[in-house]
C-alpha cells in the first residue's frame, strides 16, 4: 500500500493531549488548554497541524490508549512526520514506553517527537538525552505517587477507616465518628435477608445450599449480583455467625530433592497416584525446585531412577554415529529415559563429555582377540 511521505523540510504534525481522572479532579489540567498550546506553537512555527487526538481519563502508565494509538498510526503510515505534545508526561509516564517509541519511530531524521514544555525534541542527540532524562523523572514521579497512595490507604485501613463499598446490609451514612469515618447505617430489607441466612446456617445448611436457596427465591446480592458461596461466607463472618478455620503452618517450605524422592518412592509403593503423592509432599512442606505445587510430571521425575552413566555414554556414541548433533542427542537421551542424577537436562557440553568418556574407556580397554 502506498503511503504519503513528507520531506524533512515540510513539518506536518499530529497533536496529542491527555488528562487522567486524578488530574481532572484535583489539578484542573484541561484538554482545551493543551489544544490551545499546540495550535499556537504550530501557528508561530509554520507547522501544519492536521488534527489533535485526545484521551480523557487514561493513565500515562500504558500506551494502550485509543487516541494515542490513532496518532501513532498516522506517523507509521507517513501521513505526518511530527508528533507534538504539551508535556512529555502527556505522552507517557513510563521510561520503557518512551524509549520504545523513540526507537521505533523517532530514531532517525524522518519523524520527530516534540514536547513544548522544555522544548524537548528528537532532532539532536542532546534533545534525545534530555527527553530520556525527563521520561525517567516522569516514571519516578508516577511510582512515588503510587507509593504515597498505597501508604495512605494502608494507614487509613490501620486506623479503621472503611474503604470501598459498604458491606451487604448496610450503607454509608452522613454522620461521622470522632475519627472522621462515615458510620454504617443498616438497611432494613437487607437485614431481613441476613437474618434468613443466619437461620439457614443454624439449620446446618451448607453455604452452597444457602446460596442456591437465596437465588431460587429471587433475592439479589449486593449491587444486584447472584449469591455465591464466598458471599454467604463473608456475610456470616461479618455478622459473627461463622468463624473460618485457619490452617497453621507446620514449619517453612523447603526444597529437598533427596527427602522428596524418598517419600515419593515410599508412597508409590503404597499404590498412591502421582497427584496424591504431590499433595502429600506439599503437606510435608516439601516443594519443587522453584516452589509451588507438585504437578504429576514433577512427581514422575522424582520416581525416575538415574541412568547408568556408562550406558548413557554408549547410547550417545551410537546416536553420534548416526549423524545427530549434540543438542539432538541430549533430547533423545531424555526421551529414552536416560536421566541425570540431579534431574536436569542433557546440555550439549554434557553430551560431549559423555562421548569423550566412552571413547577414552574404549581406548583403555584391552583389545579383543581377532
Amino acid at each position: 500500500m502506498n503511503t504519503q511521505r513528507h520531506t524533512n523540510s515540510t513539518k506536518t504534525a499530529i497533536g496529542y493531549v491527555r488528562v487522567s481522572t486524578q488530574e481532572q479532579a484535583s489539578d484542573g489540567v484541561s484538554l482545551d488548554a493543551q489544544r490551545d498550546k499546540l495550535r499556537a506553537y504550530c501557528k508561530v512555527n509554520g507547522i501544519k497541524l492536521i488534527d489533535i487526538k485526545a484521551d480523557e481519563g487514561y493513565s500515562g502508565s500504558t500506551l494502550e490508549r485509543p487516541g494515542l494509538q490513532a496518532a501513532l498510526q498516522l506517523v507509521r503510515r507517513g501521513r505526518v512526520n511530527t508528533l507534538i505534545v504539551a508535556k512529555l508526561d502527556r505522552l507517557s509516564r513510563s521510561l520503557r514506553d518512551v524509549c520504545s517509541l523513540v526507537e521505533e519511530l523517532f530514531s532517525d531524521e524522518r519523524n520527530h517527537l516534540l514536547s513544548l514544555c522544555g522544548m524537548v525534541n528528537t532532532h539532536t542527540a542532546a534533545g534525545r538525552m534530555l527527553m530520556m532524562n525527563l521520561a525517567n523523572y516522569n516514571q519516578f514521579e508516577r511510582e512515588m505517587i503510587a507509593e504515597r497512595t498505597r501508604d495512605a490507604l494502608q494507614h487509613m485501613k490501620a486506623q479503621g477507616v472503611r474503604l470501598g463499598h459498604a458491606p451487604y446490609g448496610y450503607q454509608h451514612g452522613k454522620e461521622r465518628d470522632e475519627r472522621g469515618r462515615r458510620q454504617l447505617v443498616p438497611i432494613p430489607k437487607e437485614q431481613e435477608v441476613i437474618s434468613k441466612i443466619k437461620m439457614l446456617h443454624a439449620e446446618k445448611l451448607s453455604f452452597t445450599k444457602i446460596a442456591r436457596r437465596l437465588n431460587e427465591l429471587g433475592i439479589p446480592a449486593k449491587r444486584g449480583g447472584r449469591w455465591v458461596v464466598s458471599r454467604v461466607c463473608t456475610t456470616l463472618q461479618r455478622e459473627g455467625a461463622y468463624k473460618a478455620r485457619t490452617n497453621k503452618m507446620q514449619g517453612p517450605l523447603r526444597h529437598d530433592r533427596e527427602a522428596a524422592t524418598e517419600m515419593a518412592l515410599r508412597l508409590r509403593a503404597e499404590g498412591r497416584s502421582l497427584n496424591q503423592i504431590g499433595v502429600r509432599l506439599r503437606k510435608e512442606r516439601l516443594t519443587p525446585l522453584r516452589g509451588g505445587k507438585w504437578h504429576a510430571a514433577q512427581v514422575a521425575q522424582l520416581l525416575r531412577k538415574p541412568a547408568d552413566r556408562n550406558t548413557a555414554a554408549r547410547r550417545a556414541c551410537e546416536l553420534r554415529a548416526e549423524g545427530m548433533t549434540l543438542k539432538e542427542i541430549g533430547v533423545r537421551l531424555t526421551m529414552e529415559g536416560f536421566q541425570r542424577e540431579d534431574g536436569g537436562v542433557w546440555y550439549p557440553s554434557l553430551v560431549h563429555g559423555l562421548i569423550l568418556s566412552a571413547e577414552s574407556e574404549r581406548e583403555d580397554s584391552p583389545q579383543s582377540p581377532q
